[in-house]
């Protein structure tokens, strides 16, 4: 039977030219599993599809042997660990004048690599491991290299023929310190190479379980809000409220730098492009003139693509809101959430008037009944009402007042004050800023309330006519703010009128500037007068329009010295006229006059 061939011996004594310098580029890679990524970028770039990365413990004799290790010490064993994959390999040129010469690639000045400073491999010695064993093929040669430190290594030329590259590393390892080795492997290797063109898979084949792939989808985590692609380049934008919003770095889907800085506020992204390289140590993107021009291209999509998206997800988000009345629900706190992931970018693309000029057609801010506002609209109202910009929880008769007239009403959000601040105004609620009584048929009024506001009326004719008219209306309507209030004045009776409105002074009554008196006629107040006039038919309407005088009127500011005889002699008009309207059974007409005389006589009288 014919021997089987042996290797061919080619003896090295030295890795490198300078060792001192191997040593020191070795010390330079604080996490030494990072080698997995160096060996992962060889592969992708030797054209590989398929990588696959394995760990093992060794403590039998036999398989140590196998290995042609020696056997291991008394409780020891060695992890050994392999990174295999299918790509081209190497033959002698390739290795004697690349993978053994620093600072030498053959990845130089070609965007389709990535690698390009000739320094990976090293990288396999961070791990200080007893031994690296390399197996490649390439153009009908097969070698293998045994690296025992970074001072030397020896050649063999090998009959077997293989497919691509294995690179094998042995480390003595205590066997409990073995599980967190194969944790830290995975980890490194997910960090570095989730993104990566070729499949890359990883199995501990200490613990029994299949392989898994690592390698995901180019994406982000909450998914991206755009894709911007050009050749050799692709960028994904997604929105955040962060303040430091995620970025990634990576050439050909494996990582340069993740980090978490403001690149474009309210933005979180990942860049994968060809023309990016990591620095020399491996930590950071190189800040050269391709990473200048892509920072511009940023800033470019970021203001053009990336700013149609967020027009056209915020229009969305503000009309589907707007239809759910901002009711609460789950698919309302979902809207909600996805406008404030939203807000950072909003306020950094309308930064200045200019920029917030140019978008201010964009209808983003969501109003109640399914109505949506542009800053133009929110801008050119708010100008009409004071300075002013509403808002209100829930359609009510004000709201859909307001609306029919043309003023925007904000469903309450983090865009209320946004828009009241970009409109130079203040932001108010609608229900409280407006009033609008109903006003009820007195034909439809029981007996005892319609001769009450009868009553009402003589006497306030009587006393000087302070009113135009007084009326019974309903202030219990939805979101009303003067539910609790007797009564409230209008120009207009049932009106959408200023709730702020400034009262009429009881001391100058002209004509012209009196108004409705509107009683709310389910306030227990009015109840009890009702009640109180059918046995006092006088007192009850003084009592009720000596209520409604206090709180309708005022002495002018810095005035109330020189008008306050007056105002009483308007209170003894009042007075004087319920004593006529409806003087009680025991009293004679000595009595009442009487009782005049007492009034005229001044304030200790009154009491």
């Amino acid at each position: 039977m014919p021997e089987a061939p042996q290797a061919e011996h080619f003896p090295g004594s030295s890795a490198y030219a300078v060792p001192s310098l191997v040593k020191d580029l070795v010390d330079q890679f604080d996490r030494p599993l990072d080698f997995l990524r160096e060996l992962a970028q060889n592969s992708i770039d030797a054209g590989s599809n398929r990588i696959d990365v394995s760990l093992e413990y060794v403590q039998d004799p036999a398989a140590a042997r196998a290995l042609d290790l020696p056997p291991p010490a008394p409780g020891g064993g060695y992890a050994v660990i392999r990174v295999e994959d299918d790509g081209e390999g190497m033959d002698e040129r390739t290795i004697d004048d690349y993978l053994l010469v620093l600072f030498r690639s053959t990845k130089e000045e070609d965007f389709t690599k990535i690698g390009k400073f000739g320094i990976g491999f090293v990288s396999v010695l961070a791990l200080r491991p007893e031994r690296v064993r390399v197996h490649t093929c390439r153009s009908g040669e097969s070698w293998r290299l045994d690296f025992p430190d970074y001072k030397s290594y020896e050649k063999f030329l090998v009959p077997e023929l293989r497919e691509g590259t294995l690179v094998e590393l042995v480390k003595v390892l205590p066997r409990e310190s073995y599980a967190e080795l194969a944790a830290q492997a995975r980890a490194a290797l997910v960090f570095w190479c989730k993104h990566s063109e070729a499949r890359i898979y990883f199995r501990d084949r200490s613990s029994g379980e299949p392989a898994s792939c690592v390698t995901e989808p180019f994406d982000l985590p909450g998914g991206a809000s755009l894709r911007y692609e050009e050749e050799g380049t692709e960028i994904l934008f997604g929105f955040t409220a962060e303040e430091k919003p995620f970025c990634g770095f990576y050439n050909r889907g494996l990582t340069l730098k993740e980090a978490r800085q403001v690149l474009i506020p309210g933005v979180e992204l990942k860049v994968k492009s060809r023309y990016i390289e990591h620095t020399l140590t491996r930590d950071n993107v190189l800040e050269d003139a391709n990473y200048g021009k892509l920072m511009k291209r940023l800033k470019r999509a970021a203001r053009s693509e990336l700013s149609d998206k967020l027009r056209k997800d915020l229009e969305d988000i503000a009309l589907r809101l707007s239809r759910l009345n901002g009711a609460p629900s789950k698919e309302t706190q979902a809207l909600e959430e996805a406008w404030r992931r939203r807000l950072p970018f909003l306020r950094w693309l309308f930064a200045g008037y200019f920029s917030r000029w140019k978008r201010s057609d964009w209808a983003i801010f969501p109003g109640l009944c399914g109505r949506v506002y542009s800053l133009k609209a929110v801008r050119k109202a708010a100008g009409d009402a004071g300075r002013r910009v509403f808002f209100d929880s829930a359609p009510n008769n004000v709201t859909k007042g307001l609306q029919s007239l043309g003023v925007p009403v904000l469903i309450p959000g983090q865009w209320v004050e946004l828009a009241a601040a970009w409109a130079s105004a203040r932001a108010e609620p609608a229900s409280q800023a407006f009033i609008l009584p109903r006003v009820l048929p007195e034909e439809g009024l029981p007996g005892a309330h319609r001769e009450f506001l009868q009553a009402l009326r003589r006497l306030d004719a009587d006393s000087g006519a302070k009113y135009r008219g007084i009326l019974a209306a309903d202030f219990n309507t939805p979101g009303s703010s003067i539910q609790g209030r007797l009564f409230t004045v209008q120009e207009k009776p049932g009106s959408l009128s200023a709730a702020d409105q400034a009262p009429v002074s009881s001391l100058f009554l002209l004509p012209r500037a009196r108004r409705w008196a509107l009683l709310h006629a389910g306030h227990p107040a009015f109840t009890r007068l009702c009640r109180l006039h059918a046995a006092e038919p006088g007192l009850a309407a003084y009592l009720c329009l000596k209520i409604m005088r206090l709180h309708d009127g005022e002495v002018p500011h810095g005035k109330m010295s020189r008008y306050c005889n007056l105002a009483e002699k308007a209170e003894l008009r009042l007075l004087q006229a319920a004593l006529r309207a409806a003087p009680s059974a025991g009293h004679s007409a000595d009595g009442t006059a009487r009782a005049e005389h007492d009034l005229r006589a001044g304030p200790g009288g009154r009491r």
